[in-house]
């Protein structure tokens, strides 16, 4: 009884410590944006005439849309590229992970200006080495009607390999908190394929992975500044830039309805993931168990 006793008040103090850490974190972070939001909000013309003239501007619903679809793109290839290809590696070739944790991690060392230049210079001009390396294939995609030069194609393209860190790092953590090898001979013992194994079985098992990977690929795509402008596309980041510069109250403003544009949609994605594969993984898991 003593040590239950001495032991309570530690778990209350603890308790609101936690609490009192987890408030102050809120308040770190939401200053900037309400700072951000009554500056917005006073600007001398009013606020209903800033957002009139907000959602009066053509070019902000062809900016927003535009930065939706590629951050949507971007977030759908990276997770189909790179989750398959884990998990293959992770069962085929446990030895050449520390490479692939090598490979992902170039996009940190690599500014965006570079790899922006280093895209235009291969897809934007002929060069025979390419050619002979990518089999004609470069020579082809840099002519017309297959001109992926500064096209939003090849913008979703970089996107997603700046995105590779965030797509990757999820999806391995993921892969190793599991047991990938049992389940998948478990799955082979059931007649299962290997695309039917990693859909059915490893996919709703990493599925929180999947999610954190998407979440944090969307939020990259979507908030992307560089690579847009030195392509010459006009995305939404391209359209605050130049808002800014021109009228910072109505930029003030853009920034906090991005914001809650961008949280909305990374709402509706954890929404929309949650009613899917997570009941089929739970009884994917008891199926298997129960077989063995």
């Amino acid at each position: 009884m003593a040590v239950t006793t001495e032991t309570r008040p530690a778990r209350r103090l603890s308790f609101g410590l936690n609490r009192l850490v987890l408030l102050l974190v809120i308040i770190y972070l939401l200053l900037p944006l309400g700072a951000t939001l009554a500056f917005g909000l006073s600007s001398p013309a009013g606020i209903l005439y800033t957002f009139q003239q907000i959602f009066s501007d053509p070019d902000f619903w062809q900016t927003i849309q535009l930065s939706l679809v590629l951050s949507l793109a971007s977030t759908l290839l990276g997770v189909i590229l790179v989750a398959p290809t884990a998990y293959w590696v992770h069962l085929r070739l446990p030895k050449a992970r520390p490479l692939m944790d090598f490979l992902t991690l170039i996009p940190f060392a690599m500014p965006a200006v570079i790899l922006s230049l280093g895209l235009v210079e291969v897809y934007g001009t002929p060069n025979n080495l390419l050619n002979v390396l990518s089999f004609g294939l470069v020579p082809v995609l840099s002519n017309d009607p297959f001109n992926i030069v500064d096209t939003p194609q090849l913008l979703v393209c970089a996107y997603v390999i700046i995105s590779l860190p965030f797509v990757y790092r999820p999806i391995e953590n993921s892969l190793r908190a599991i047991n990938t090898s049992t389940l998948t001979e478990a799955a082979y013992s059931l007649g299962s394929g290997w695309w039917r194994t990693f859909l059915t079985v490893i996919v709703p098992n990493i599925w929180p992975g999947v999610i954190s990977a998407a979440l944090l690929t969307f939020s990259t795509a979507m908030g992307e500044f560089t690579i847009a402008s030195l392509f010459g596309l006009y995305t939404f980041p391209i359209y605050l830039d130049v808002t800014g510069q021109n009228d910072a109250h109505k930029a003030a403003s853009l920034s906090v309805l991005s914001f809650i544009l961008t949280l909305l949609c990374v709402l509706a994605i954890i929404f929309l993931v949650r009613r899917g594969p997570g009941r089929a993984g739970k009884e994917g898991d008891i199926e298997i168990a129960a077989s063995k």
